[in-house]
């Protein structure tokens, strides 16, 4: 059979599998277990290819799961193997940016390279394809075709025969979402309409009742009873203020207490004449020449600790094990020595001072000094921390409701917030501050805490807590702006409008209560300000206007009571 005949008797095998997949039920119903389970059966068995799969993202983008993979050697699928983008993130970056990846040879194609021990290998793959599934610009997943024990090279047909069968996937995907969509509809409008015919119900009833009461006595109940509330929040939150403030203050003592002994412990074990580490290192190197060598390589060495992955800290261990045995030393001796970042290059830095007699020695006092060296600077990190942290407690709970604006600091507010949320900054959100110094306004101290708690908070879950948020800070004449952007998927053009309406939220039920936004805009006027935003997928940007200088006239305006304060 000629090559002619064979590339058409091919491509009619792609169209009537294609011509299927578009008429399935299941891509109308947005089955796509079933139709997937299909797809990698049908195409492995007319174009006998051994290995096809289907693997979709992960709401979060960082893992790929495997859905369904036929195997044409023993007529079955598999599926719930996961692929995390933290072990993969080089070969992800990839499937993000192309629209599919030809690997002929996978095993030196640099696209596929992060998959060899742990994929390819073992299920003996020679040649593969994965065909990007895309909805939009949205990222869903992959269609791969993947060849076993034999080469093949991918025809331009296959490809495009591959990325083919994707976009009927994304389209059963697309019809899936609309049809949950539909059925969320439908339950939301019977629900609405159950919630109405109570709601006349309940009027009804209530109507009846206000009749046979007194309107101004309850009118006069209800301004006692949100007076009293208002009386009993404000005591607690001053006694939740006194109880913080005064537990912080008890802290920061042990902590200075630390801190001092820290320091104290670390002139004394190195810094002294009389320090013990001096006195090991001149009967260990009684040539100063070496003394000094080895005080130069400690500080290479401190400068230059780091964490390790698994796959550099095995290949330096390797290394340094090599070594230690032609030195006659125990290898079990590496784990110490890559702690404290030691790696082989140091032998050239310092080639007299790591030979001759007492290198095991030396090798023992190096790691002494870097150990104990780290252990000192992780307990001064931590004071500083929770020095830092009792430091905005202690402004966070002064809630003092002001009846008139105050001197503010608004760089030391926001900064108060974002030391109470870095938590949240620790793993998978990058912060950036742009500031710049501004003057003192007059306002609320404690309803701009709100304002920026708020603010932070919902660019933070618009990004499910993983991505980029930036804040600046600038002037322009009398007034002071603050804006907070997120990379977030944005704010939908169709209910931009609505965002600042009580009780609007498009958070799942019990998450938010719809009165995050109205509050800040609330806040926001009270101080003259201005409030706005401007949103499109991957970027969103509130923008705080406040003056400088409140339009009411308040005489004698007052400091800040912690202005004075360390």
């Amino acid at each position: 059979m000629d090559r002619f005949t064979i590339e058409l008797t091919r491509a009619r095998f792609q169209q009537n599998i294609l011509a299927q997949v578009s008429s399935h039920p299941c891509a109308r119903t947005g089955d796509i277990q079933t139709l997937a389970e299909f797809i990698t059966k049908s195409v492995s068995d007319v174009l006998e290819i051994e290995r096809v799969g289907v693997w979709l993202f992960n709401d979060s983008k960082n893992e790929l799961k495997n859905i369904a993979t036929y195997i044409r050697s023993n007529e079955s699928h598999t599926t719930g193997a996961i692929l995390k983008e933290k072990e993969f993130r080089e070969e992800f970056q990839y499937l993000v940016k192309e629209k599919y990846v030809d690997a002929n040879d996978p095993y030196t194609d640099p696209r596929t390279k992060g998959f060899i021990e742990s994929y390819l290998k073992p299920n003996g793959i020679t040649a593969m394809i994965d065909g990007v599934i895309r909805m939009g610009e949205e990222l869903i997943g992959t269609l791969c075709f993947e060849h076993v024990g034999k080469i093949h090279e991918w025809t331009e047909d296959e490809i495009t025969f591959c990325s083919q069968l994707g976009d009927q996937i994304a389209l059963t995907i697309s019809n899936k979402r609309k049809n949950e969509i539909n059925d969320e509809l439908i339950a939301r409008e019977n629900e609405l309409k159950e919630l109405n015919e109570s709601l006349e119900r309940l009027v009804e009833e209530r109507t009846k009742k206000l009749k046979t009461s007194n309107e101004e006595l309850e009118q006069t109940i209800a301004s006692l009873k949100k007076a009293q509330n208002q009386l009993v929040l404000s005591e607690k939150m001053a006694s939740l203020g006194q109880l913080v403030a005064g537990i912080a203050h008890e802290i920061n003592n042990p902590i200075a207490a630390i801190q001092a002994s820290a320091e104290n412990l670390k002139e004394s074990l190195f810094e002294s004449e009389l320090s013990v580490f001096q006195k090991e290192l001149k009967e260990l190197l009684p040539d100063t020449t070496k003394q000094k060598q080895f005080l130069e390589c400690i500080q290479i060495l401190k400068s230059r600790i780091e964490i390790t992955s698994g796959r550099d800290r095995m290949q330096r261990r390797k290394r340094i094990e090599a070594w230690l045995v032609d030195q006659h030393i125990s290898d079990s001796f590496s784990f110490h020595l890559i702690d404290t970042g030691f790696d082989l290059d140091v032998l050239d830095l310092f080639p007299k001072l790591f030979s001759g007699e007492n290198l095991e020695g030396i090798l023992k006092l190096l790691v002494e000094e870097i150990t104990v060296y780290q252990s000192l600077h992780i307990m001064l990190l931590a004071v500083e921390r929770a020095s830092k942290m009792t430091f905005a407690l202690k402004n966070f709970v002064r809630y003092e409701i002001s009846k008139d604006p105050i001197q503010v600091n608004v760089l030391e507010n926001i900064e108060t917030v974002l030391t109470l949320y870095q938590n949240q900054f620790k793993k998978n959100v990058i912060l950036k501050k742009d500031f710049v110094e501004l003057p003192y306004i007059e306002g609320y101290p404690e309803e701009l805490l709100h304002l920026w708690t708020n603010l932070i908070y919902n660019a933070l879950q618009a990004m499910s807590f993983q991505g980029k948020l930036l804040i600046q800070t600038k002037t322009d004449g009398n007034k002071v702006f603050i804006m907070v952007e997120d990379n977030g998927p944005g704010i939908p053009e169709f209910i931009q409008n609505r965002i600042f309406e009580p009780f609007f939220t498009t958070k799942p039920l019990g998450e938010g209560s719809g009165l995050g936004l109205d509050i800040c805009r609330k806040i926001v006027e009270r101080h003259f300000g201005s409030i706005s935003f401007q949103s499109i997928p991957g970027k969103t940007v509130f923008t705080i206007g406040l003056p400088v200088k409140s339009p009411i006239d308040h005489s004698n305006l007052s400091l800040p009571q912690n202005s004075k304060e360390e």
